[in-house]
């Protein structure tokens, strides 16, 4: 099929997004395979327009009326288990492959069971929680070179995972394909009731409003020892540092902050790392709310949050 098919004008981005802001695509495609990618990429290379990467939508704000360029989504659920390695295709969903892992009798996936995404992007920013993150799995990343213009597989060492980063955010022209997870045999049972119980735990602790789920990132007990040593160490001595990190939920929790509003956009009051929309909030809401909080979290503890959503 010719791409031009597959291509849509003027396209608006709002159910594609998890917090559900309102922005439009100059063009967009959704890509099922690797010759639908090659194609589109050269498509928009021919037309000098900028390539933009949509995953699955959450963790971003669109801060653009008008996204110029072609938006490319990759999209479809594809994976393979051999063994206890699970390869797949980079728009299949998280909580799909956790699901399948569970049934094979795979154990890695169950801290992720819930949450929204697609395994690529999930890579791309190394996601985590409850002390997991992507790193612990991945043993190989297929991506696509923009500056070579062809595919190329990166083994775990050549994604410089870090916290909630990878070499795919700071190299712009690799873009992820595909993922091998390496995970263990364990016992589908077990495997099920653990994947229940981060569910039912996300369930509670996360609102259920359109968001893009946590704003900041966790702060390093490492970093924020030598910006202000004395919170650290009060923070530490109350139990509040777990696997090296300070919740920056509660920080903004401690500064009164939950419920604050701007427009259609508010602190969440069941969680603080929440910004969610309560109707039709703008980007200009949310950023409002989100230099704010910086702001008094600056003031208050000497201390700089950083985004761990991504403005689109």
């Amino acid at each position: 099929m010719p791409i031009e098919k597959l291509l849509q004008k003027n396209f608006d981005l709002t159910s594609f997004t998890t917090l559900r802001i309102r922005g439009q695509a100059e063009f967009f495609i959704i890509i099922n395979n690797k010759q639908e990618l090659v194609k589109a990429i050269a498509w928009a290379k021919a037309k000098k327009l900028p390539l933009v990467i949509l995953a699955g939508g959450s963790n971003i704000v669109i801060v653009r009326k008008k996204i110029k360029g072609l938006v490319l989504k990759i999209s479809g659920e594809r994976y393979i288990i051999n063994k206890n390695y699970l390869i797949c295709w980079a728009g299949t969903g998280l909580t799909k492959l956790s699901k399948i892992s569970a049934l094979a009798g795979l154990t890695g996936l169950e801290w992720s069971f819930g949450m929204p995404g697609s395994i690529g992007g999930a890579v791309r920013g190394n996601a985590g929680a409850y002390g997991f993150d992507m790193s612990n799995l991945v043993a190989e990343v297929e991506a696509y070179d923009l500056i070579k213009k062809r595919f190329v597989k990166l083994k775990k060492q050549a994604c410089n995972f870090s916290y909630r980063n990878s070499i795919f955010k700071k190299r712009k022209n690799l873009l992820i394909v595909g993922v091998k997870l390496k995970l263990a045999k364990g016992v589908s049972k077990e495997i099920k009731a653990l994947s229940q119980k981060n569910f039912d735990h996300r369930f509670r602790a996360n609102p259920k409003e359109p968001s893009a789920g946590c704003v900041f990132k966790n702060l390093e007990y490492k970093k924020v020892i030598k910006q202000n040593k004395r919170l650290a160490e009060d923070l530490a001595a109350k139990g509040l540092v777990r696997g090296g990190k300070i919740g920056a939920a509660y920080l903004i929790d401690q500064l009164g902050l939950k419920g604050k509003t701007a427009g259609q956009a508010k602190v969440s009051e069941k969680h603080a790392n929440f910004i969610i929309n309560i109707g039709k909030a703008k980007s200009k809401d949310v950023i409002k709310l989100i230099n704010l909080i910086k702001r008094k979290i600056k003031h208050k503890y000497k201390i700089n949050l950083e985004e761990e959503i991504e403005y689109f």
